[in-house]
């Protein structure tokens, strides 16, 4: 009599497994927060991550923002030429135009291989009031940055007086990474 061995159970938990892994890898983005500039609150729920190796070592620039980034629009700003070296401001600037555009409001950031901010900037309240906080304002803490970037970034106090106004950032993120070449 031939046995039957425990084969068809292995198979069945290898199945549910590969599952389980697509359905975490297609896991919908979440951010939650805010941003403020004096009265103007914007709320955060959508999102962006990009990874890429820049001259200067690994980058990931980030977007949080109240809508939903042009995709396409994106992705035609961002192209390149074959060899040419990306860096924060190709995808940041990508953002900028959108949101000159008046297509969201938002905040965007770039991390290095040691999740340090290296470059920030407000995107609230139109074209002309575009501002920069600098690396040492912020406290972010970052749980992992591939597949997924996970964590938070906020204002080191919830209110910053930067003299004409004041500003603050609070926001969790959990965004799948785009890896450009």
């Amino acid at each position: 009599m031939a046995r039957r061995g425990g084969g068809g159970v292995a198979l069945a938990v290898a199945i549910a497994a590969a599952m389980l892994t697509r359905v975490m890898w297609a896991q919908a983005d979440t951010v939650q927060g805010s941003v403020t500039i004096d009265t103007t609150t914007v709320t955060l729920t959508s999102g962006m991550a990009v990874s890429y190796t820049a001259p200067n070592g690994p980058r990931i620039s980030v977007l949080l923002s109240d809508k939903p980034v042009d995709r396409e629009a994106f992705d035609t700003d961002t192209r390149t030429l074959p060899g040419e070296p990306l860096v924060s401001a190709i995808f940041e600037g990508a953002w900028k135009s959108q949101h000159f555009d008046e297509k969201f409001s938002g905040f965007s950031f770039s991390l290095d291989d040691d999740h340090n901010i290296r470059t920030d900037e407000f995107l609230v309240g139109g074209s002309s009031n575009t501002f920069s906080l600098g690396d040492t304002e912020y406290v972010i803490d970052v749980q992992s940055t591939s597949p997924r970037l996970i964590g938070r970034i906020r204002t080191r106090t919830p209110t910053v007086d930067v003299g004409s106004f004041k500003t603050g950032l609070d926001a969790t993120f959990d965004l799948a990474v785009t890896s450009r070449q």
